[in-house]
């Protein structure tokens, strides 16, 4: 779709498919982007590693390496032409796509100037505190723990190294430089005021963690990972580039299983860019929320979903297993390994896996009802369309935002395809007792498989089943059937 609307670059990614480094495969680069799809603008590389050789990168069908020139430099390329391991007509071919795209974009640059009052100004910040509010995930609740009541607590302790430090991410080519960041430990103090007295401790002796956690009403502990923990960098590295383990630093379990001995209001807020496996400590306390990294108003919007002010919406947009065994393995080292097809829910589904939260999956403070699930015809043809429609109501006491997921599963097909594929989500705002009847739409053509035998898309005339509800998880769904003829 984005080729057909005409994007004007695409690049290359860093893994092998198949065998063949992603910029080395005239197959993907040049048999399916540029041939089948009929792609018009220049393929680039990812950043340094992107290509591993120029003369099989330029045959593949790479146009610009970034951002060094250290494989397709004029020199280099002069050296491929002499050894005939590429051709002129293969650097024109290169050169032509580029100055296709500056000259049609020469005239299109933002005429707009942009002055440095207009960084973090009002809108920004604004924009920025929504994004937060409406991104950390409430995955456990126990006894509705959240939100909490202000006249009734008199003390919270708040644990652990993050809850001062402004995380808000990697530090490689995606890093920023706000003028201020809020911090979990002062987006709660900025909510509580005078109010309620707040303790803060790093953690690191336990024993100090639960004489603050019992003498106090509810204890916080902010937990995670930060720029030095994942991210870009070598897998290689002590630290930075992929996880090694997707559960917390000891130090953090010890401090969670520390805090939440003594007092069983106890809430972990998590921090960092991916799933986090909560396994040993999940059990052992009341309340969990995922903020990722929630930008420089992220402590805004943290003390604010705490102490009920907003309402939290947000699902979890992969899904967060109960341990690495029912994750396909991985090692940082290795030099070649293959993968199977299916990954995530998918994954998960296909091997009957139990996980702790499922995709899809994020608590509110009010509750939901879905009924009536319906479709506004049984069957439909291959250009057809159909309209599954259903009764959301809030059966709460909390006006709240949900966001309802429709899934699509496969009655025998001839090929091996997922339990159910996630094709359409929306979002509601309800008030206590409303009810609205949500519509999503479903093209026969979002049904297609690409079959590699024919070249061609085929969509199976097969039954299919229709899932609604609020999360991946099958007892939170509800079903029904058409068939396309």
């Amino acid at each position: 779709k984005c080729v057909d609307a005409g994007v004007a670059s695409i690049m290359n990614a860093y893994n092998k498919v198949n065998g063949k480094y992603c910029g080395h495969n005239p197959h993907l680069l040049r048999d399916i982007l540029k041939d089948d799809w009929d792609f018009k603008g220049f393929v680039i590389t990812d950043f340094a590693w992107g290509i591993r050789n120029g003369a099989l990168a330029v045959e593949a069908g790479v146009d610009i390496e970034m951002p060094f020139q250290w494989r397709m430099a004029p020199n280099k390329l002069i050296g491929y032409l002499n050894d005939g391991r590429i051709t002129e007509e293969q650097i024109d071919e290169a050169v032509l796509r580029i100055l296709r795209q500056k000259i049609k974009f020469a005239h299109k640059g933002d005429s707009e100037f942009y002055n440095k009052e207009k960084i973090a100004c009002i809108e920004h910040t604004e924009i920025a505190l929504e994004a937060a509010r409406k991104s950390i995930v409430l995955l456990k609740n126990k006894n509705s723990l959240l939100p909490l009541t202000r006249n009734e607590i008199k003390q919270i302790a708040i644990f652990g190294e993050l809850a001062t430090t402004p995380n808000i991410g990697d530090h490689g080519s995606s890093r920023v430089y706000p003028p201020y960041v809020i911090t979990p430990l002062e987006g709660i103090k900025n909510i509580v005021g005078n109010t309620i007295n707040i303790i803060f401790n790093e953690g690191k002796d336990l024993e100090i963690v639960k004489k603050l956690a019992n003498n106090s009403d509810v204890s916080i502990i902010v937990a995670g990972y930060g720029h030095q923990d994942e991210g870009e960098g070598s897998g290689t590295r002590e630290r930075t580039g992929d996880r090694k383990s997707l559960r917390l630093h000891e130090k953090d379990e010890k401090l969670i299983l520390a805090a939440a001995s003594v007092n069983e209001n106890c809430i972990v807020v998590l921090e960092g860019g991916g799933p986090i496996i909560t396994e040993s400590w999940r059990n052992k306390i009341s309340a969990i929320l995922m903020s990722w990294y929630p930008g420089m108003e992220g402590g805004t919007a943290l003390g604010e979903i705490l102490f009920g002010d907003i309402n939290p919406s947000a699902k979890l947009p992969a899904v967060f297993p109960k341990s690495e065994d029912q994750l396909p393995y991985f090692d940082a080292t290795t030099t070649s390994i293959e993968y199977g097809y299916y990954h995530g829910y998918k994954l998960m589904d296909k091997e009957g896996y139990d996980p702790a939260f499922p995709f899809g999956y994020g608590l509110s403070y009010t509750t939901y009802s879905y009924d009536n699930l319906r479709i506004d015809k049984n069957s439909m043809n291959s250009d057809g369309e159909i309209q599954i429609s259903i009764d959301v109501s809030n059966t709460g006491n909390m006006e709240g935002e949900e966001i309802v997921q429709m899934y699509i599963g496969y009655k025998n097909p001839s090929i091996d395809r997922p339990v159910k594929d996630l094709k359409g989500f929306t979002k509601v705002l309800l008030t206590p007792g409303e009810m609205k009847t949500l519509n999503l739409n479903l093209k026969a053509k979002d049904l297609a498989y690409y079959d590699i035998n024919k070249n061609e898309w085929v969509i199976e005339k097969i039954e299919y089943i229709v899932y609604v509800g609020p999360s991946s998880l099958k007892e939170d769904l509800l079903a029904t059937t058409f068939n396309v003829s």
